[in-house]
């Protein structure tokens, strides 16, 4: 996806951009992306996570080789699919396919918690509400 902004916009404030801005624009390219394959909504919906929650783990300074464990883990094991969606080799080339998703992400992260500290959260509870709004942690 090409914004007509950049994530250093978002981060000065220029550009309002939010995280459910962001959840929509991801999940209409994964949905572009998968329409040849015509799955259904459940199966269209794991993958729109599955990319979401990569590309938080990246934005979070987080390894590719660290998301495919933490991934494998949580898949199921009769899931056909799951010795690719946690190959590091596919891993990957998601990460080099989509450096904009992740870079715009951390600028939308970067805001969220710099407004939540402007706000006068300490910085677990700017912690808690960024958990809040993402919809989840890396320490889940």
């Amino acid at each position: 996806m090409d914004w007509k902004f950049s994530p250093l916009q978002v981060i000065i404030g220029e550009v309002n951009y939010s995280i459910e801005d962001y959840r929509k624009d991801l999940r209409e390219e994964v949905l572009t992306t998968l329409s040849s394959f015509n799955m259904d909504d459940y199966s269209t919906n794991f993958y729109v996570d599955y990319t979401y929650t990569l590309f938080y783990w990246l934005a979070t300074n987080q390894t590719v080789l660290t998301y495919s464990r933490f991934i494998h883990a949580r898949l199921p094991d009769d899931l056909e699919l799951k010795k690719t969606l946690t190959s590091t080799e596919f891993l990957y080339s998601l990460e080099l396919d989509n450096v904009n998703f992740v870079d715009m992400l951390r600028a939308i992260l970067t805001t969220l918690t710099l407004g939540f500290l402007k706000d006068g959260l300490s910085i677990e509870d700017a912690r808690r509400a960024l958990k809040n709004a993402v919809g989840f942690s890396r320490e889940v």
